[in-house]
């Protein structure tokens, strides 16, 4: 993995900057860049808030420094609390425009339509996202734009997703035009005790308590032709993205990690389709990752286990419904699997870590 350039910094010994795909465990500082000037409505202190979390004064001088996911959720919930502004991360969402995806910003806008510049989105986010990834479905009637975190260990995730789920309801009103809506918007936490914040922001039925974050909508968009279309520019861009890629030798663990979190949600989960997606024979992937002391079982077992915790930790979802997202037969063949991984039921383990809904 090419290693990110180092930014000396006055108040740390070094912040990192992203120099092509970003780092796992990373995300871009772009994509949170409107906090300090909603910090600062709210009479709060972006530096002082920092040198409190630990992290360094000048994090948010540059859209590509690097910061850790870990460390940026922690950060947005003390932001939340100072402020008292529950629905920090919608206004933070509806502050950032796709121009905070760098590179990626510029393969959207020069698809063809928009499930292309979708497509190229979820394709290239790791340009700009190391700790989440976006996925596209349809049905007959709608289309599915949704986001997922496979980081480990992020157990509040309802800021990132409120910017998240506002972001992408900005990079498709720009694609589509004023007129597009959402059909339905989904957020995979409890609700939050005030509704109205969301309901101003998306102006569409919401629900909550889903396995997952999405922005709905009807399936028509996705054939509408960009007027910002340009095959040549795409192209090159392209050229440029994936040579940035290739210098990532990267981790195949957290590819692998990456791929499954995906796919398990999508529900089709199988060693041959991430080899494929890989570019590699499964074979070669089940030797890959034993050099790495992984299996494909073990990395799957992981993969699950995360997903079951930030279900049962952020939404009130039936075990039953939990065990078929995860796919499982049935809640029994879960609870065994789960008490493998936790040595307790999904249910003493969800009274035990709960989050409370944002708000409280």
């Amino acid at each position: 993995m090419p290693m990110p350039s180092t930014v000396r910094s006055h108040t740390a010994p070094r912040i990192l900057r992203a120099s092509g795909v970003v780092p796992g465990g990373f995300d871009r500082a772009a994509s949170t860049m409107a906090l300090g000037p909603l910090l600062e409505e709210f009479g709060v202190d972006l530096a002082s808030i920092l040198a409190e979390s630990g992290l360094p004064a000048g994090l948010f001088d540059h859209p590509d420094n690097l910061i850790p996911y870990r460390d940026s959720s922690r950060l947005l919930d003390l932001c939340a609390a100072r402020t008292g502004c529950a629905h920090l991360g919608l206004l933070i969402g509806n502050a950032t425009s796709m121009d905070a995806l760098g590179i990626v910003a510029e393969l959207t806008r020069f698809s063809a339509d928009v499930r292309s510049a979708l497509l190229m989105l979820c394709r290239f986010l790791t340009l700009s996202d190391g700790g989440g990834q976006l996925a596209l479905s349809e049905t007959p009637r709608h289309a599915s734009f949704s986001y997922m975190i496979y980081e480990p260990g992020i157990d509040d995730i309802r800021i990132v997703t409120d910017i998240v789920l506002a972001e992408s309801c900005n990079a498709l009103r720009e694609l589509c035009g004023d007129t597009w809506s959402p059909t339905e918007v989904r957020f995979s936490y409890r609700p939050p005790v005030d509704l109205q914040p969301y309901v101003d922001t998306f102006n569409a039925p919401l629900r909550f308590d889903v396995e997952q974050s999405a922005v709905v909508f009807d399936r028509h968009w996705l054939d509408q032709a960009l007027a910002s279309t340009n095959a040549v520019k795409l192209k090159t861009i392209v050229a440029q993205a994936r040579a940035l890629e290739a210098r990532e030798t990267g981790d195949l663990v957290a590819q692998v990690r990456r791929i499954l979190r995906r796919r398990l949600l999508l529900g089709n989960v199988s060693m041959q389709r991430v080899a494929s997606e890989l570019g590699m024979h499964r074979r070669s992937l089940d030797r890959k990752l034993q050099a790495h002391d992984a299996t494909f079982k073990g990395l799957s077992d992981e993969v699950r286990h995360e997903v079951a915790r930030h279900l049962l930790i952020n939404t009130d979802m039936p075990i039953q419904s939990i065990a078929h997202s995860l796919q499982y037969a049935d809640s029994s063949a879960f609870n065994i699997a789960f008490r493998r991984w936790s040595g307790t039921t999904p249910t003493r383990w969800r009274h035990s870590n709960r989050v409370s809904p944002a708000g409280h």
